[in-house]
């Protein structure tokens, strides 16, 4: 008769109070839970070994001091402050989180619901074997064979929970599906050329989880349970963070990751960019018709192929095209506009960086691309950056393909998103360490961050990249969305992934406005809705509609191929559209006061940009709302998504020219265009025609505006809240070390 293998019992047998830490043991492993701050607990797991301490290293240490006590019971361990209180069950060692307040549960694992499985990894080093694949997003090589030998072992972990019957989830960074409450969802979270994938959970309850691994992970809430599964790990470990306030849930992550670092003042302006400017002539001549027409510029882009022509990677300009570098960022800076370009880490092997990365065996196994995980690696780019960039006066970096390893695009047909995780995973195992594989864009802005901070210490950071991870705000990075299509359904997932992703940590964040792709391609991505593009009506009135959402983004930036992007490309005989996208760049910068404003609350108070409604009210409706956000502490963004005008042949169509706007109930709420005050709790059908987006200012807010007196929206009694007007230099670091102005207006 064949006998069962038996399961080590789980049953607490030691509880050992180390600082912060308190340490139970079992048979079966040991429970760490680690006291950071009075409502932040880590919650660590191991079987068989010991807590590596590589895992979570990028992590800020645990807050001194922190006041709390233990209490052994007959059936339970309490660990206690007085915001938060763990309570860990003898019998199986499940750990649950309790509100001292009103001792309801906020959280709860199942039962022996912590599962570990070991597994040997390995790593390539010799007959390596690789194929090249064409895509829209640059030549692709994956590794088809290749010698391998043992690197470690790790372990597959997976956290099993309850949530409540009416609890919703959101987060988990930026994905493309428009979906809000994550229940009854799988959500893979694999980084890829339109996801953004971050290990961090918010609850309608209250409290965030967050899982310190880098590897690619799951989470589902299915028939199958409720879980959270990670590919690769030293040990299971995740933090709760449940704070009084769910708008301050964002900011407990920061205090573990790091604080958001302010860009500099230009990066808030308007940015046109395209795929792509081709000449050092047509940069100058595009921002110097800007000046002429008055249009506000403050960034001009340079998408790929600075480099001559097959040496895709190379970090150095053609001189051909670009003949004088220097002089055109001179002549650039004299009409206040500044210029980023496009940089990335994957090198055609016959340029000099590709050369000199290899000599120094500085790629990653097989293929062409920068092993960022290596520090001198790291430091090789950047200096292959500054030498053939930076040093002739480039100040800004658009790190594009920062997920390398996009296998997804390696496809004519759509995959199933459990089909991309798994070619990720594979893909990604043959050439990166597969407990990091999911934060190569981390690791890549990391070094561009630390070289430019050594070398131009009163630069400040800009970083576009199409990739982070957890950390990434204290890099100086600005996140976009990837490469996306020009639809009317893509416009409403975008709002969507916008307010998913305010969620992550990261508060900056863009995207291509109109989608990248116009065209409908042969490729499953390349699915845009206007094959003749902006001679059609209807991609017009779509641009324009997302433009106007685009402006109350942290970051305001056109970019796309298949047509030009400046605004004077949508003029037409009635230059409706053209006049709103012109319009709608000066009101940005009409607000700069504000914007720069919240952006400077953002780094010193750890606030968000945007803001889902459901964190700043306490109106359970707004636990619904994906379609309006808050764009710092007064506004309510409310973008049009459907067609008013024109359908996508470009064919006229008769449609109510308003949007149905939910007021939170908390407070009343003004209407921008009109100055007329409602009271919260209703829906209103606010005015939307073209020239307009819905906007709404929450009663008792100043507005500071750059061309006369702040604006005062009283509340019922008259009064309104004090507004911190921020200043500084606009481009150095010295606001870190209190050289800045704050000027309170009431």
């Amino acid at each position: 008769m064949i006998s069962p293998l038996l399961q080590k019992d789980c049953k607490i047998t030691e509880v050992i109070q180390n600082k912060n830490q308190v340490v139970l043991k079992s048979e079966r492993g040991i429970t760490r839970i680690s006291v950071y701050d009075e409502d932040i607990f880590r919650v660590s797991y191991v079987e068989g070994r010991d807590f590596n301490p590589e895992q979570g290293a990028e992590f800020l240490p645990a807050r001194e001091a922190v006041v709390f006590k233990v209490e052994e019971k007959d059936d339970a361990v309490f660990i206690s402050t007085g915001k938060l209180i763990c309570r860990i069950c003898r019998k199986t060692a499940a750990v649950s989180f309790i509100n001292p307040k009103n001792l309801l549960n906020l959280f709860t694992e199942v039962d022996n619901g912590r599962h570990l499985e070991a597994f040997d990894t390995y790593k390539t080093v010799g007959n390596i074997r690789v194929e090249e694949i064409k895509t829209a997003d640059g030549v692709k090589k994956r590794v088809t064979s290749a010698d391998k030998e043992f690197d470690k072992s790790l372990f597959h972990t997976r956290l099993e929970f309850v949530l409540d019957k009416d609890e919703k989830i959101f987060g988990l960074g930026q994905a493309e599906e428009g979906c809000w409450n994550l229940r009854g969802t799988t959500q893979y979270l694999n980084q890829a050329n339109r996801k953004i994938a971050v290990p961090f959970l918010v609850s309608n309850k209250g409290y965030g989880l967050l899982f310190t691994t880098q590897s690619p992970s799951i989470f589902s809430d299915t028939k199958y349970g409720t879980y959270f599964y990670t590919t690769a790990d030293y040990y299971l470990d995740y933090f709760m963070i449940a704070p009084e306030k769910k708008s301050e849930i964002v900011s407990g992550m920061r205090r573990l990751t790091g604080k958001a670092l302010l860009p500099p003042k230009y990066a808030f302006g308007y940015v046109q960019s395209q795929e792509r400017y081709e000449t050092q002539q047509e940069i100058l001549d595009t921002a110097a018709e800007f000046k002429r027409r008055g249009i506000p510029l403050g960034t001009i882009v340079l998408d790929w192929l600075s480099w001559e022509d097959g040496m895709w990677g190379q970090k150095s300009f053609d001189k051909t095209r670009f003949p004088d570098v220097p002089a055109m960022i001179k002549k650039l800076h004299e009409d206040d506009v500044h210029f980023m370009i496009s940089i990335w880490p994957s090198m055609d092997e016959k340029c000099e960086n590709y050369k000199e990365m290899k000599a120094q065996n500085k790629l990653i196994s097989g293929i062409n691309i920068v092993n960022a995980f290596d520090q001198s690696a790291r430091e090789l780019y950047w200096k292959q950056a500054k030498e053939g960039l930076a040093d002739l006066g480039v100040e800004s970096w658009w790190c594009d393909s920062s997920e390398p390893i996009t296998p997804e695009w390696n496809h004519m047909e759509w995959q199933d998103p459990a089909v991309q995780f798994a070619e990720y995973i594979q893909t990604a195992c043959d050439v990166m360490p597969v407990e990091k594989a999911n934060a190569f864009g981390y690791y890549h802005a990391k070094g561009m961050f630390e070289g430019q901070k050594k070398d131009f210490p009163d630069r400040r950071m800009l970083l576009l990249t199409r990739n982070g991870y957890v950390g990434s705000q204290k890099l100086g990075v600005t996140l976009w969305s990837g490469d996306t299509s020009a639809t009317w359904e893509t416009l409403q997932n975008q709002l969507t992934a916008a307010i998913q992703f305010s969620l992550s940590g990261i508060p900056y964040w863009t995207l291509d406005i109109g989608g990248f792709f116009v065209k409908n391609g042969a490729h499953w991505y390349w699915s845009g809705d206007y094959d003749d593009t902006t001679a059609n009506a209807g991609f017009r009135e779509l641009y324009t509609r997302w433009f106007q959402f685009g402006a109350f983004l942290p970051m305001f930036r056109a970019h796309g191929t298949d047509c030009r992007r400046e605004p004077w490309a949508f003029m037409d005989e009635t230059n409706q559209f053209y006049d709103t996208l012109v319009d709608f760049i000066k009101l940005r910068y009409r607000l700069m006061p504000y914007i720069y404003s919240v952006g400077a609350r953002v780094w010193k108070n750890d606030e968000m940009f945007i803001r889902p409604l459901f964190t700043e009210f306490e109106d359970r409706e707004t636990e619904n709302i994906k379609n309006q956000y808050m764009f710092g502490p007064a506004f309510m963004v409310c973008p049009v998504l459907e067609p008013m005008y024109f359908d996508k042949s470009g064919k006229a169509v008769s449609a109510e020219k308003t949007r149905e706007v939910y007021l939170p109930s908390d407070c009343g709420w003004y209407d921008w265009w009109t100055g007329k005050r409602y009271e919260g709790g209703q829906r209103v059908e606010a005015a939307a025609d073209i020239s307009k987006m819905p906007l709404f200012v929450r009663e008792g807010s100043i507005v500071p505006v750059s061309d006369g007196e702040p604006l005062r929206f009283p509340d019922a009694k008259g009064n309104c809240r004090p507004f911190e007007l921020y200043e500084d230099d606009g481009n150095t670091y010295r606001y870190l070390d209190g050289n800045y102005t704050i000027r309170e207006i009431k």
